[in-house]
C-alpha cells in the first residue's frame, strides 16, 4: 500500500465501496514524532536565554537562545524528513523559514525574532480566510491527515460546507490570538517567558478548539451516506494504534 495522507481502503467495514474505514495504514497525523519533538524549540530557547544571560550577558543570551531554538527546530524538521513523512514541499519551506527567521533574529534582536512568529500567525489566519472566500477551505485538504475520509465523503457538499465553517473558525481564532500575543510580548520581560505563556495557553486553546471541531463535525457530517461518524473513526484509530503497539511488543 502506498503511503498517502488519505489512508483508506476500497471497501468499508460494511463492505460497501467508498465507505470511510480504517485500514492497515494510519493517517499521516499518527505517523509523526511525539509531542517532545515539537517542544524542543521552546526548550532550546529557554535553555539558551537563561544560560547565555547568566554567563555571557543579556544581549548574547538572547542570541544564543535564537541559535538553539533554530537548531532544535531544524533538527525536528530533519527527523521528519528521515522518517519519510510525505508532506512534499512543506519540509523545505519550513527549513528555509527557520533559517531566515534565525538570521533576522541574530541581526535585529529578540523582538524581531518573536515578532516574525506572530506575523506567521497572521499569514496563516489570512490564508485560511482566503481559502474560504474562494470556496477551497484548507480544512478540506488537511482533515484526511487526521481521519481517513473516503473520496466519496470528501466530494459530498456537506463535507465541503462543514470544512469551510471549520476553516473560518480557525482563521478567526488565529487572528484574535494575534492581538493577545502582541500585548503579551510587550508585557513579558523575557522571550522565554513569552514563549512559555504563549505555548501553555496555545496548548489549552488548541485542545479545546480540537474538541469543539470534532463534536461539530460529528453532528454536521452525519447526513453523508456511509459515514460512520467522527467519534467512531477516532475509536477505530485508537484500537488500531493499540493493536500495532501490542504487535511490536510481541515481535
Amino acid at each position: 500500500m502506498s503511503p498517502t495522507p488519505n489512508a483508506q481502503g476500497p471497501h468499508g467495514s460494511d463492505g460497501s465501496p467508498g465507505s470511510d474505514a480504517i485500514t492497515d495504514e494510519l493517517p499521516l497525523a499518527y505517523r509523526k514524532g511525539g509531542s517532545t519533538e515539537g517542544l524542543l524549540p521552546i526548550i532550546g530557547y529557554f535553555v539558551g536565554e537563561n544560560i547565555g544571560s547568566r554567563f555571557i550577558g543579556d544581549e548574547w543570551g538572547d542570541r544564543l537562545a535564537i541559535i538553539l531554538m533554530t537548531a532544535a527546530a531544524g533538527w525536528a524538521v530533519l527527523q521528519r524528513k528521515r522518517r519519510g513523512d510525505a508532506i512534499g514541499w512543506w519540509i523545505p519551506t519550513i527549513a528555509i523559514y527557520l533559517f531566515l527567521r534565525g538570521i533576522a533574529g541574530l541581526i535585529w534582536g529578540e523582538d524581531v525574532f518573536l515578532g516574525i512568529g506572530i506575523a506567521l500567525k497572521v499569514g496563516l489566519g489570512l490564508a485560511a480566510l482566503i481559502s474560504v472566500l474562494i470556496a477551497k477551505p484548507i480544512a478540506a485538504k488537511l482533515a484526511p491527515m487526521v481521519l481517513p475520509f473516503s473520496d466519496s465523503t470528501q466530494a459530498h457538499p456537506r463535507y465541503l460546507r462543514t470544512m469551510g465553517k471549520l476553516t473560518l473558525g480557525y482563521a478567526i481564532y488565529q487572528l484574535v490570538t494575534v492581538g493577545f500575543e502582541i500585548w503579551l510580548l510587550g508585557e513579558t520581560e523575557s522571550g522565554s517567558g513569552f514563549l512559555l505563556i504563549r505555548t501553555a495557553i496555545g496548548m489549552v486553546g488548541g485542545f479545546v478548539g480540537f474538541l469543539a471541531a470534532a463534536f461539530y463535525a460529528e453532528r454536521s457530517l452525519r447526513g453523508i451516506p456511509g459515514f460512520p461518524g467522527v467519534m467512531q473513526m477516532f475509536e477505530d484509530i485508537g484500537m488500531q494504534i493499540e493493536a500495532d503497539r501490542a504487535k511490536r511488543k510481541n515481535s
